[in-house]
């Protein structure tokens, strides 16, 4: 009996370890951060509940120059096994050099396009990028 009771705690044990495992794999599969700065912008998004279909997102972007333009930042998304990379809508930070914007929201794309998510920031002149103040990070 003493045995019994010996080899049911161990495998309890090692249940659980592997539970633990998969618990913790798949946590930080559902979470990460793309960052990155360029000349008069920099920018961060933190990706939560992320999946292939939908991931809940906290951003923001700042404006680190006086030199008369805006900058945006924007979710970039793509399902790996393409060379189509999905462009979502630039959010627009049009207070100054200093001024943050920072934003909550989620993205919802049916087609698994959010298999690979990052984020763009760039130095805006009304809807064009100027010269090649952008940069792009992946989480």
């Amino acid at each position: 009996m003493g045995n019994t009771w010996k080899r049911l705690s161990v495998t309890s044990f090692a249940a659980v370890a592997i539970f633990a495992m998969t618990t913790v794999t798949n946590a930080s599969a559902a979470s990460g951060v793309a960052a990155c700065s360029t000349n008069g912008a920099s920018g961060s998004m933190t990706f939560t509940n992320w999946s292939n279909n939908h991931v809940d997102i906290s951003g923001w972007v700042k404006d680190n120059a006086a030199d008369g333009h805006h900058v945006a930042i924007r979710l970039v998304s793509t399902d790996g096994s393409s060379a189509v990379e999905y462009k979502w809508p630039w959010r627009h930070e049009y207070d100054g050099n200093g001024s943050t914007l920072s934003f909550t929201t989620y993205a919802n794309n049916s087609d698994g396009m959010l298999r690979f998510v990052g984020v763009r920031v760039a130095v805006m002149e009304g809807d064009q990028i100027v010269d090649s103040r952008v940069c792009t990070d992946w989480a």
